[in-house]
């Protein structure tokens, strides 16, 4: 019997589609390529409305199983976790740092430690998207309706807690660089 809401298709090869998106963008772009296709069928004028309705539906479903999982993934990532934490994991990440031997050594705050961090690892710009996920970036975001967006995957999620200052709000992306100076000039949660 043929499958007009999951057609063949769609389903070649060891993964779907929907689940081939979802493992080759970020999260904010996957996000924003669901919500389109969902539109695409919603807003098309078809013989059949029943069937494109169940279209976007089944999008939506599966849109709405990812966003669960990312949810889950970002509450575990905050879960107990301090800065410190967040650095150490970067420092592995990056070649094996010892952050928590750099942590004892300095005297600048952890906010400082995590931009130079970023900086020595090629992220020069801070944004946050409308939910409230903050993102470093290798290369300027674009910002799109309700997120920041790069055409690569130059991006890590980071701590949504850090750098209050970046809002959503902001016309521009922060600059590592800049913020950093603030904090080493005593600004926001500097020395």
């Amino acid at each position: 019997m043929k499958d007009n809401i999951k057609p063949e298709h769609y389903r070649k090869g060891e993964i779907d589609l929907y689940e081939a998106f979802s493992q080759i963008f970020p999260h904010n772009e996957y996000r924003a390529g669901m919500q389109m296709i969902a539109m695409r069928y919603m807003f098309r004028d078809k013989i059949d409305r029943v069937e494109d309705i169940d279209k976007a539906m089944e999008t939506l479903n599966r849109w709405k199983e990812k966003e669960i999982e990312h949810r889950g993934k970002q509450e575990k990532a905050k879960s107990n976790k301090t800065l410190e934490d967040d650095f150490a994991g970067l420092g592995i990440a990056f070649g094996g740092i010892n952050f928590d031997e750099w942590f004892r050594n300095k005297e600048d705050s952890e906010s400082i430690y995590l931009l130079k961090g970023f900086l020595e690892h090629g992220f020069k710009y801070l944004a946050r998207d409308e939910s409230g996920d903050l993102f470093a970036y290798t290369i300027e975001p674009e910002k799109k309706n309700y997120l920041w967006t790069v055409y690569f995957d130059d991006c890590e999620i980071i701590e949504d807690d850090n750098f209050p200052e970046v809002k959503w709000t902001d016309r521009e992306p922060t600059k590592i660089s800049d913020l950093l100076a603030t904090y080493e000039n005593g600004g926001e949660n500097g020395k």
